[in-house]
């Protein structure tokens, strides 16, 4: 499966279609701060753990006066582990 079948298909992320959305997946080695790096764009604070799971999160973002929904889906694991739904 791939990511954008992933986001597509989870009731979490479905909302009103009306806004057009922007997915973006985060992939790379164990312990690289992808976790990290995503919660600090998300909340603008740094993280106090290590978050190996990984996770899906979403954003509301404004680019040229348009309204868009980030999906971010940021993949926890070794990149073996990563590709495989790929």
């Amino acid at each position: 499966m791939c990511i954008e079948h992933s986001f597509v298909n989870s009731q979490e992320w479905t909302i009103s279609r009306s806004v057009p959305d922007i997915r973006l997946g985060i992939v790379g080695s164990l312990s690289s701060g992808k976790s990290a790096l995503v919660h600090r764009y998300l909340t603008g604070t740094y993280m106090q753990e290590e978050s190996p799971e990984g996770g899906r999160f979403k954003k509301e973002i404004q680019i040229d006066n348009q309204s868009y929904l980030l999906l971010i889906r940021d993949e926890g694991g070794p990149p073996e582990i990563q590709n495989m739904g790929v």
